[in-house]
């Protein structure tokens, strides 16, 4: 028993901790705006902030580097006079961390609901290169077993018994076969599908100070099909781009009115709104580390320091000049505010005022519909989806919606059952290749993205492969795996195959 305990202890216990810290690791690296998000939100919970993503992921590194330094060194036979209190720390630090990712992991599937469907997509997407891990481990574990069995075989036996060869071939064979039947995500059968067109979420968010004319300008400069924003009124009546609720995370307002700094937005007029700096948190935080990584100019830079928050009519400017597709998220005033009941039709009047009715998706749900349909016949109506609960297709064409507008989490079926019923698909916000990839295979009409300059540049999806060419490929690896079981095995049978042995 003791033994088992060492053991434990000493090898699969590193194992253990190493793969959760490699998949920890991995996550958070192809997660790309939820990493920024995630600092933000922790940074309202404890109130400093931190790149705590970052010191995670630091921290990750490192255990993993120690759990590793444990199995070389259990390998290699050494020992040290401090061995049993570096055990002992490595169990506390072990148990700790162990608690810390599942720990973790909750708190952002109870945060995020979507989060846990993106895993499951990133799983089947990046699962070619899954399955042919699994599968050449496999072989690797059915040859030494194989192996072994050979080597115990007792002298008084004449004949070799070749059921466990047998049988681990089948067992390849089937391990092989699956991934034909069911196919990653990243493979694709036919012609590929055309590429998603882009609408840029906030402008080019990932380049330049969300939600102002400046991140407008860029996306616009960068190809893509259309601008998403959001739009809150001002406490005299004129309406504004901004996402959040206050002006804390993206402006200088506790410098300019720190005694109202948390108040909501609406209670501020549109000269004390415009009046705020927009872009210089941006430069200052480099929150999706764009400036660091040389992407952002410094005549760019230099630009975002003077950019103030943008009204409605700016906005539209830029989508009529440019002939854009024109999304937004109109954010509800508290009760009390003055324009609280008109503040649809204010913003409504605004956009009819610009002319551009059939560039204009619509966001409306149930009660708002009709109302769109009397005043914008050419305005195209769009229904927000909750992937958790899906409304029907006879449903959605019933109240004439045209477009359905998603988080990524729709599934795939539903996803195909919106586009037979000639309902246009956007999901948001797609921030990752993979991601895009995935969507793009799947055949989704648009995505919102801030990542848009990544996205148009993709000229084919990421490891993206036609079901013809991912079978000369597996095919391939399943031959690897079975010259990993023969190759152990055959040296073995042909030594006590001689009469010698």
């Amino acid at each position: 028993m003791s033994r088992l305990i060492a053991r434990f202890l000493q090898v699969i216990l590193p194992i253990i901790v190493l793969i959760h810290a490699v998949f920890f690791i991995f996550y958070w690296l192809t997660n790309s705006l939820f990493y920024s998000e995630t600092n933000d939100y922790l940074t309202k919970m404890l109130e400093k902030r931190l790149d705590y993503i970052s010191l995670c992921l630091l921290i990750s590194g490192l255990i993993g580097l120690w759990s590793i330094g444990r199995l070389i060194s259990y390998k290699m036979g050494f020992k040290h006079r401090l061995g049993t209190v570096t055990l002992g720390l490595y169990i506390v630090v072990s148990l700790i961390y162990i608690a810390f990712f599942y720990g973790s992991f909750w708190l952002l599937f109870k945060e995020s609901p979507v989060q846990l469907p993106r895993l499951v997509q990133l799983i089947a997407y990046y699962r070619l290169l899954l399955d042919a891990l699994i599968l050449l481990c496999a072989s690797l574990l059915m040859g030494l077993w194989v192996r072994r069995a050979f080597l115990h075989k007792k002298a008084a036996d004449k004949k070799v018994n070749f059921l466990p060869v047998i049988f681990s071939i089948l067992a390849l064979i089937l391990l092989w076969f699956l991934p034909v039947i069911y196919p990653p995500d990243s493979i694709f059968r036919g012609d590929l599908p055309a590429k998603p067109l882009i609408i840029a979420h906030r402008g080019a968010s990932m380049l330049a100070p969300e939600n102002t004319l400046a991140s407008a300008n860029l996306a616009t400069d960068l190809g893509v099909y259309g601008l998403e924003t959001d739009i809150h009124i001002s406490s005299d009546g004129k309406p504004f781009l901004l996402h959040d609720d206050t002006f804390v995370r993206t402006t200088d307002v506790k410098a300019i009115y720190p005694e109202r700094a948390t108040d909501r937005v609406e209670y501020f007029t549109l000269e004390e709104a415009t009046g705020l700096n927009a872009g210089k948190w941006f430069v200052e935080r480099d929150p999706y580390k764009t400036i660091r990584d040389g992407q952002v100019s410094d005549s760019q830079l230099e630009e975002y320091l003077h950019q103030t928050i943008p009204t409605l009519e700016d906005e539209l400017n830029i989508v009529r000049q440019n002939n854009l597709a024109f999304i937004f998220d109109i954010k509800q005033p508290p009760p009390d505010q003055p324009y609280a009941e008109s503040f649809l039709n204010i913003c409504l009047n605004e956009i009819l005022k610009a002319g551009i009715d059939p560039q204009v998706w619509f966001l409306a749900d149930m009660d708002q519909r009709d109302l769109i349909h009397s005043v914008a016949p050419d305005m195209k109506i769009a229904y927000g989806v909750d992937y958790q609960n899906p409304p029907s297709t006879d449903e959605l064409l019933a109240s004439r919606y045209q477009i359905v507008n998603a988080e990524y989490g729709l599934s795939k079926d539903w996803i195909r059952k919106y586009q037979d019923a000639n309902l246009w698909v956007n999901l948001y916000t797609i921030d990752e290749p993979w991601q895009y990839s995935r969507l793009w295979l799947l055949g989704v009409d648009s995505t919102t993205s801030s990542n848009a300059r990544t996205m148009i540049a993709l000229s084919n999806p990421v490891l993206g492969l036609s079901y013809a060419t991912y079978l000369i490929l597996w095919t391939v690896i399943g031959v690897l795996g079975l010259v990993l079981i023969l190759g152990l095995t055959l040296p073995v049978y042909r030594r006590l195959s001689t009469p010698e042995s």
